[in-house]
């Protein structure tokens, strides 16, 4: 049976993730300018100082949220760079569809949120505004809510590893859940399992050691099947397994692998004359319980 997909609480995780490979992206890129620098001491000043100060937004259009969309900006890899005098609230944000323009409003800390404007399925957004003498530009879609999604099993049966024995005895792990959905155009998905028992009760015995999180994954991917290991579970009770239908954009900064000094290029990035990403999202979900035997 299926239910209706609890965005507010497994976007985190997504949210969380793409900030992560945001930052290290950034990160390995102006690391990489710091030691282009200090290895080579002839650079002059005004080489210290082409700081292309551009801005990073981070925002997913979903049909059951309303828009949000975070700016921040990019850190300099000096303290002596020149920035410019944008005000990351003052921000004139602009979302244009169908043949309207929606002005965003600013909610302090570089957010622009619109309680009441709820993204739809089909349309296509373009994100615009104005920074440091230049506009930041993009534009995605939210694309369909994934067709077909089945599972092999509801149901599994799992046993954690017997600790009293030498050496610990590891139990007969069930066959692999399968997930099967339709994929005919060759787009991108992504795999979201969550725990989600409010004090979920671990499989295996982890004692001192720090217990893992109540979510797992894969990567995006073009294929229109998933197998789930047994193993990759760690908690009893219900899991939702959440299909997300992605955008090329967001697989790509998924995959995006940073720079180092010894490979400089610029990151992935859906954002004109900016970094990070604009991107619509759309799921379905199923349900899966793990049980003792």
């Amino acid at each position: 049976m299926k239910h209706t997909i609890h965005f507010n609480q497994t976007i985190k995780m997504i949210h969380q993730q793409t900030k992560e490979t945001t930052s290290r992206i950034i990160f390995s890129f102006v690391l990489g300018i710091g030691f282009m620098f200090i290895f080579n001491s002839c650079d002059t000043e005004e080489t210290l100082l082409a700081f292309n100060d551009i801005p990073v937004v981070e925002s997913y259009l979903i049909t059951t949220r309303p828009v949000s969309i975070q700016i921040n900006r990019k850190t300099p890899y000096d303290a002596n760079v020149a920035l410019s005098a944008d005000d990351l609230n003052l921000l004139q944000v602009k979302v244009l569809y169908n043949d309207q323009i929606r002005l965003i409003p600013s909610v302090g800390n570089g957010e622009y949120k619109d309680l009441a404007f709820i993204p739809q399925e089909g349309v296509e957004y373009k994100l615009e505004f104005e920074f440091n003498n230049q506009t930041i530009s993009s534009s995605t879609e939210i694309l369909s809510k994934p067709e077909n999604f089945k599972q092999s099993v509801t149901q599994i049966q799992m046993s954690g590893i017997d600790f009293s024995t030498r050496p610990p005895t590891r139990p007969v792990m069930p066959d692999p859940v399968k997930l099967t959905w339709t994929n005919g155009d060759n787009s991108y998905y992504m795999v979201v399992i969550e725990n989600m028992e409010t004090a979920p009760t671990a499989i295996n015995d982890y004692g001192d050691r720090e217990p893992p999180g109540r979510f797992f994954r894969n990567a995006p991917t073009q294929t229109n099947q998933f197998e789930i290991q047994s193993m990759q579970f760690q908690y009893y009770g219900r899991h939702r397994l959440i299909l997300y239908h992605l955008n090329a954009d967001y697989a790509a900064l998924y995959n995006d692998t940073g720079n180092s000094s010894q490979n400089l290029t610029n990151p992935t990035t859906n954002i004109e004359n900016g970094l990070g990403i604009f991107t619509g999202i759309n799921a379905d979900t199923l349900l899966l319980n793990v049980i003792k035997p």
